[in-house]
């Protein structure tokens, strides 16, 4: 189904797609050959046929090849592709993700607004502890989101999913912005989040609100007292001062997003966060988007399906249904699905079974050009001639990225090449990570534990900018330190193993000669080069072929007169004095 919308200036074409679309129905909703599809597939990275189904994330790729902005949907009842199930939409509860820098005071904070702690054992037999709390708020209901690390809100917006609508940025304001501060702030304009500052800790001695304000103008962001439209609001967990204003804000903001969703109907979330219970087996985290997730519901979660078994809510209760916005913990999968994968609810186990199976197939065919095969790495590098290898490293958390960077300081090759770190950061591997490794000659992105925006697998695979992920450290390095001494040329060493002179020559040709030599020191050995010199002046050069002694072959030739055969060029004459040269290729070597 294709939706056009009309402005005064320009025409945005719309592409509504299900979780799993078949190739050939991709090619007739694009209006194209399906040779055409394949063929712009094959260029995104993915290997498939007429038949084969790929994920939404896939097609939505092709889909902007052709021009067309993909809408991800859900698939109803009868079968039908919709944009949602019929119902009205009603206003929905803001989503707010708080963000910030360890012993910053997030913690402390969110406790307060609660105004309880979470238990440390649930209801219900469940012991874990879920990250998303709700809050009641002079009658407005808030969802709070506490990600247990950033990478998991990275991979949420990897899948191209806005999970929240609203950031909270925590800030020590005796301590200012920090490394977690600059990954928060990072995401945050990656999502194109709206965000509200809360400095915490005013009450303790050193606090300097002016500090952060000039720190947050370092990274674009410029606080409304200084003329922006960032919101900085100076806040305390032990006495409550500026928490009213803060939540305050936070609703004024949602309230300007005119957040809406359906509460009916058969439910779409996201998966915020995975665990495993020894007393009820596989369970996740989801926070509904749109319609009502009810216990026995069917559902399909990539290639995951499941059952729901049993839902409990943020306080640990068991509830039986949950609506839009709700942060919920869901009982009843089949394995163990992705943080960032939209669950959907499909009419019965059959159709869940099927689509889960659709989706797996098309992640296993997926052939990402941008991991690209160690040799066809060796060999571009090789072509470019690299005297260091570039690389732009991306990690999870700044810790991890020191870390990384600390080892791969410390390798270097016994002819001096190292690994060239060009760039860095924390967070999901983005456009701009891949424009930096273009702009500085085809140079390896590096992921440590993040994932790969789509806008950037995309824009690695056009541009041919290899993008390597890894989840251990060890395997990082050892990967690059091989990549390094495998893509530097062999290095050329000589041995002079014997010298003589030519006797007499007793056949010529333009490459090839048959001359009598007389060893006089060291030996001569088949594929030696055998170089010749006239007074002090080389002549030439080339490879013995063959060499005699009498009427045999023999494979070295040590003080003695032997009939050489060698690949030559210039004329040779008797007198000339020859060297007997030993040639071979050395790799680089780690030191």
């Amino acid at each position: 189904m294709m939706v056009e919308e009309n402005d005064n200036l320009m025409s945005a074409k719309k592409l509504e797609l299900p979780p799993v679309v078949k190739v050939s129905d991709l090619a007739g909703l694009l209006d194209q050959p399906v040779t055409e599809v394949i063929h712009h597939l094959l260029k995104s990275g993915v290997l498939a046929t007429i038949n084969d189904n790929i994920d939404f994330e896939t097609a939505a790729i092709v889909a902007d090849d052709f021009g067309f902005e993909a809408v991800a949907i859900s698939k109803g009842s009868n079968g039908v592709e919709v944009d949602e199930e019929e119902g009205e939409t009603k206003e929905r509860p803001p989503i707010v993700i708080v963000m910030g820098h360890v012993d910053h005071g997030k913690t402390s904070l969110l406790d307060y607004i609660r105004k309880t702690k979470v238990a440390e054992k649930e209801s219900g037999g469940i012991t874990q502890r879920i990250s998303s709390y709700q809050i009641n708020y002079k009658g407005k209901i808030i969802t709070l989101l506490d990600t247990p690390g950033h990478e998991a809100f990275s991979a949420i917006r990897a899948q191209g999913a806005k999970v929240t609508d609203v950031m909270i940025l925590v800030v020590a304001a005796e301590e200012g912005i920090k490394p977690q501060t600059v990954e928060a702030i990072q995401l945050a304009a990656a999502a194109n989040l709206p965000m509200v500052v809360a400095a915490t800790k005013i009450d303790k001695p050193g606090a300097n609100l002016e500090r952060i304000k000039q720190q947050l103008s370092e990274h674009n962001l410029l606080a409304e007292a200084w003329g922006g439209k960032i919101p900085l609001i100076g806040v305390s967990s032990k006495t409550g001062e500026g928490v009213d204003e803060l939540l305050e804000l936070v609703m004024l903001t949602s309230e300007m997003a005119e957040l809406r969703a359906r509460f009916t109907g058969r439910a779409r979330g996201i998966i915020i966060e995975v665990g495993h219970d020894s007393k009820v087996g596989q369970l996740a985290t989801v926070i509904i988007k749109a319609g009502k997730l009810a216990v026995g519901d069917n559902f399909v979660a990539g290639g995951i399906y499941g059952k729901v078994k049993a839902l409990q809510d943020y306080n640990g209760k068991r509830i039986k249904e949950a609506g839009p916005s709700m942060p919920v913990r869901v009982v009843g999968f089949s394995g163990v699905p992705a943080v960032g994968d939209m669950l959907c609810v499909v009419e019965d186990e059959k159709k869940a079974r099927t689509l889960a199976s659709e989706s797996r197939v098309s992640q296993v065919r997926r052939v990402t050009s941008t991991q690209a095969s160690f040799s066809d790495l060796v060999n571009k590098f090789k072509a470019q001639k690299i005297k260091n290898l570039n690389v732009v490293i991306k990690a999870d958390t700044q810790g991890s990225l020191q870390a990384i960077h600390s080892q791969l300081e410390h390798i270097r090759t016994d002819r001096g090449n190292i690994i060239s770190i060009i760039g860095e950061g924390a967070g999901a591997i983005s456009e701009s990570d891949v424009l930096l490794a273009q702009g500085s000659g085809g140079a390896l992105v590096v992921g440590f534990k993040v994932s790969v925006l789509p806008g950037a697998a995309q824009m690695a695979a056009k541009d041919n900018i290899q993008i390597l992920t890894y989840d251990i450290i060890y395997e990082l390095t050892d990967d690059l330190s091989k990549l390094l001494v495998e893509s530097l040329e062999l290095e050329r060493v000589e041995s002079k193993e014997g010298e003589g002179k030519v006797l007499k020559v007793f056949k010529t040709t333009a490459q090839n000669k048959i001359v009598g030599i007389k060893v006089q020191k060291g030996e001569a050995r088949k594929d030696y080069l055998m170089r010749i010199y006239r007074g002090d002046t080389i002549v030439g050069e080339g490879k013995i072929k063959l060499i005699k002694f009498m009427a045999d072959e023999v494979e070295a030739a040590s003080k003695g007169d032997f009939g050489f055969s060698v690949d030559i060029n210039p004329k040779i004459k008797e007198g000339d004095k020859v060297e007997f040269v030993k040639v071979s290729f050395n790799k680089a070597k780690l030191i």
